[in-house]
């Protein structure tokens, strides 16, 4: 039997879903999604694609082209009325995203004997991808408030530090030694506070980071000051190379965040990279991923 609270964020993604069903015409961003979900946009894009195996992007490309499909086998609409009907800008739009999932023209799909939909990833998909995932135990701890020498990027954001990753670590790493505050560094972490767009989004934020100690001069162009609040956070340690930090980020979202009764707070969860890649095995590679919770 399923907890009350794991049940109530299945709950949050149903009413998600609802939503979307009923307006495709809206614009449907991550933030307007967060807040159907009652969720902190830090945390939302990260439960839907953990319990669903979609990004909400991606969740609603798919309804879209569902509804599309439905439209063009049912009426003699023109591809640009149902275009603006569902939330695509234009009738030419549509029709590249109809050839680049399908292969397939409005024509072709409406003279199709076989309805293209049949080989599309379900509306529903709670789990039935997923690959079951060793359950994570966090430590829980209290920091306070902490600074966090900064630089941004942005890119196709991924777990294996990509190419926007590996521009901001640069960056910043030359600009700290530029301000001589290395010695300062308590420790090196990454946040990557935006809802995709889809997989290949290439305009995500990957924000590297110094947690700093003590006074600092006037920072290098090209960085910036964040903050972490005050407050508590579960710790999961990954042990593993970056490629499969995946893994670790679905397991918590998954299956600990609706089944540990901890309430998530409205701030960027983060990664710490414990130890250097470049120093170690890639199976001994250290990365804690921290949830800020109340």
């Amino acid at each position: 039997m399923r907890r009350p609270v794991e049940l109530s964020y299945r709950r949050r993604i149903n009413l998600v879903i609802a939503h979307v069903g009923r307006h495709l015409d809206h614009s449907l961003d991550g933030s307007e999604l967060a807040g159907v979900a009652s969720m902190s946009r830090f945390h939302f894009h990260r439960v839907f694609a953990a319990m669903t195996g979609l990004t909400p992007a991606e969740y609603v490309f798919l309804a879209r082209m569902s509804r599309t499909i439905e439209r063009l086998r049912s009426s003699r609409d023109s591809v640009t009325r149902i275009a603006l009907d569902i939330g695509f800008e234009s009738g030419p739009a549509l029709a590249k995203a109809l050839r680049r999932h399908f292969g397939m023209n409005a024509s072709e799909i409406r003279e199709s004997p076989v309805d293209p939909r049949l080989g599309m990833v379900g509306e529903h998909t709670y789990s039935r991808r997923r690959k079951d995932l060793t359950m994570l135990t966090p430590e829980i701890t209290s920091l306070p408030e902490q600074r966090v020498l900064c630089a941004t990027e942005r890119g196709r954001v991924n777990n294996g530090m990509g190419v926007a990753a590996r521009r901001a670590f640069g960056r910043l790493q030359a600009g700290a030694a530029a301000m001589a505050v290395m010695p300062q560094v308590q420790r090196a972490i990454a946040m990557a506070p935006d809802c995709p767009r889809g997989p290949d989004d290439p305009d995500q934020r990957f924000i590297a980071g110094y947690v700093m100690d003590g006074e600092l001069p006037a920072l290098a162009d090209g960085l910036h000051l964040e903050t972490l609040p005050a407050g508590r956070w579960a710790v999961f340690r990954h042990l593993g190379p970056y490629t499969t930090l995946w893994q670790a980020w679905t397991s918590v979202y998954r299956d600990w965040v609706p089944r540990a009764g901890h309430a998530l707070r409205d701030a960027m969860p983060c990664e710490h990279f414990v130890n250097d890649p470049r120093e170690v095995a890639p199976e001994q590679v250290i990365t804690d991923l921290y949830i800020p919770i109340e």
